[in-house]
């Protein structure tokens, strides 16, 4: 079948240019190539389609209405053709991304708009999970991946780094005798679901010092703006990514607890894409808009 398609466009050629050689020279092929294919061609279909003469060819009555469904045929791929070519060329279409959820609400949320003013013709569809997603089999244009990720057939770009301070509302920083990280040990803890405190919580001093921290009271939730809401509102102290607090520590509202002691190790923000010969230039947009803007939204020591 893929065969005839290809014969049927020559044919369409022959037709259209009036001579074997003619076409020969439009599509860049042998006269007697072109000539093979369209004697295949009336072969698979059982009838004649031109006649030949000495000074011009003919079409059979078949070969006249048959024409006419390969012109449309032909037209049909043109137009898909110069539909992806431009898709590729000109940022329009739907992107579909996919963020942990935090990341998200956070940053994704207010860059997503801005994006939008400067692309109109781009619709974005955001999925947010905290599972990594297959970007392939699931049809995924773009994802945020944070630490690391299996890079196997995907392209990346880091955008920034992450670290997770420990926090506490204002109130309950200046209320409580929190001197020393032993002493996290008597407080409430917030914490979200993804991150174990079995054993307890291991702390990482800049310098690469280490301390277990044993938790006697724990709070947790499986939603990452649940966590900051209730350390914001006195809750408790708790792990917060840095760039879903950039404005709740520029106003003072919250306040990080030992800034040399993080509850993670650094880890690199990424875009992530599948690795096509080409990206689309939608994806390209958004791709260049994430990485010219969100420094302005994320820390400045991240970003």
């Amino acid at each position: 079948m893929i065969k005839d398609l290809n014969r049927m466009a020559v044919f369409a050629k022959v037709v259209e240019e009036g001579s074997f050689s003619a076409a020969a020279d439009a599509l860049g092929l042998g006269k007697s190539v072109v000539s093979i294919h369209v004697s295949q061609l009336e072969k698979s279909l059982r009838c004649q389609l031109l006649v030949r003469t000495t000074r011009k060819l003919l079409l059979t009555e078949e070969g006249r209405i048959f024409y006419q469904r390969c012109k449309q045929l032909v037209d049909v791929a043109d137009v898909a053709r110069h539909e992806l070519e431009s898709g590729l060329a000109v940022p329009a279409g739907l992107v579909r991304v996919s963020s942990s959820i935090a990341f998200g609400e956070s940053v994704l949320s207010r860059l997503i708009p801005e994006f939008r003013l400067a692309y109109p013709e781009v619709q974005i569809e955001l999925m947010l999970d905290n599972k990594f997603v297959d970007l392939n089999d699931e049809n995924f244009d773009l994802a945020i991946r944070i630490g690391d990720f299996d890079g196997s057939n995907l392209r990346m770009t880091n955008i920034g780094d992450t670290k997770v301070p420990l926090c506490a509302s204002r109130d309950l920083a200046q209320k409580s005798s929190i001197e020393t990280p032993g002493d996290l040990a008597s407080q409430t803890w917030i914490i979200v679901t993804q991150w174990s405190t079995a054993g307890g919580v291991r702390l990482r001093h800049r310098s690469g010092r280490e301390k277990i921290i044993k938790l006697a009271n724990v709070l947790k939730t499986n939603g990452g703006g649940v966590a900051k809401s209730l350390i914001l509102n006195g809750a408790g102290v708790g792990p917060l990514p840095d760039y879903a607090i950039v404005d709740e520590l520029k106003s003072g509202r919250l306040v990080k607890l030992f800034p040399d002691w993080d509850f993670e190790k650094k880890r690199a923000i990424s875009l992530v894409f599948p690795d096509r010969i080409r990206i689309p230039a939608k994806t390209r947009a958004l791709i260049d808009f994430i990485k010219a803007n969100v420094k302005h939204y994320l820390p400045e020591e991240a970003s």
